[in-house]
């Protein structure tokens, strides 16, 4: 069985995920401790209880500690099969961090997988679901994985109410080799707000507040039906060599919608500036799929990074645990190989 300490140096919920989502691929036990520790509210919270519920539905999992609040899990599973699987985190809980367990098991599934996900598509510390479908999944087509995202409603901050349907196809993980993402084509700018906030134009102003930093933009406005009133806008680079780069900011109470613009467009103008191929969101995001991919080739993963964050520090640390791989940084470059 392997050990986990789950306050071990970012100490968040990508320990949960990374560590349930490999155990079900190595089929290796794992005993999570400290979950979450030195967190304002720690132990499992709503979304990683039901995560790794539905995951031991499809691999018919043993769990104990399962509870919210929990700082001790024991996760033993089995074969994993696919099907159609649906998760309701029940409140404002990410959808898109609840994908971040499954899509690694479903990608190495003997057949599709077909999930509906219920909670927050655009909230605090996660991926919205816009930079989700085009920055995330389109890395992962890049690495050979078929899947497809869609939403069916949009949900916010406290009351959530979102959902998307994601469908999975087995894959043939491949490499990923690209350390020069060449000129940059076009950025397009998604801005999104609920039907509340229609007759103050909260949309059309966060679009305003981005032109000031970045005014060469395609910008796309839309109002959604929500629970909860909230806003938030995804920009995206398109770049050559297939690259994409993404930043988002949310609506905030009392936050003016301009600013909700002008802090997207900073994001995106930092990350810009570094010549990386992925965002620093992204970096943590895909370490799991390198090493699988690494494992499953022999063949070594690199990508340009625009800096080695504590998340990403703390993924790499988890999958080393699980797989014979190493991480390696060298000038800018993370480089996965086969531990030999």
């Amino acid at each position: 069985m392997i050990e986990i300490d789950g306050n071990y140096f970012e100490g968040g919920g990508q320990i949960i995920r990374t560590a349930i989502a490999l155990s079900v691929i190595t089929k290796k036990s794992i005993h999570i401790f400290n979950i979450r520790k030195g967190r304002k509210n720690p132990g499992l919270r709503p979304q990683h209880l039901e995560a790794i519920a539905g995951v031991a539905k499809i691999c018919r999992a043993s769990v104990q500690g399962l509870k919210i609040q929990s700082l001790d899990i024991t996760f033993c599973p089995e074969h994993a099969h696919g099907g159609s699987f649906t998760i309701d985190t029940h409140t404002a809980g990410s959808v898109t961090l609840v994908m971040q367990t499954l899509l690694p098991i479903a990608t190495f599934g003997e057949s599709p997988y077909h999930f509906v996900i219920k909670g927050g598509t655009a909230v605090p510390f996660s991926p919205s679901i816009i930079y989700f479908q085009e920055v995330f999944c389109h890395f992962l087509r890049l690495m050979n994985v078929v899947v497809s995202v869609y939403i069916n409603k949009h949900g916010f901050y406290p009351s959530g109410g979102g959902e998307i349907a994601v469908s999975v196809m087995p894959a043939q993980l491949t490499s990923i080799d690209i350390t020069d993402r060449g000129e940059m084509n076009k950025i397009e700018v998604f801005s999104v707000a609920s039907n509340h906030l229609k007759d103050t134009k909260v949309a059309e102003r966060m679009t305003k507040g981005f032109k000031e930093i970045i005014p060469d933009a395609r910008f796309k406005t839309s109002y959604v039906r929500s629970r909860s009133p909230g806003c938030f806008v995804t920009a995206i680079a398109y770049c050559d060599n297939t690259c994409r780069l993404g930043a988002s900011a949310l609506g905030e109470l009392r936050k003016k919608a301009e600013d909700v613009g002008r802090d997207a467009a900073r994001h995106l103008k930092h990350v810009l500036e570094s010549n990386a191929v992925i965002d620093s969101w992204m970096v943590d995001q895909i370490i799991p799929y390198m090493a699988l991919a690494t494992v499953k080739t022999s063949a070594p993963s690199r990508i340009c990074i625009p800096t080695l964050t504590k998340h990403a520090e703390t993924n790499s640390w988890v999958v080393e645990k699980f797989l014979p791989v190493e991480f390696e940084i060298k000038k800018n470059i993370m480089v996965c190989e086969k531990r030999m």
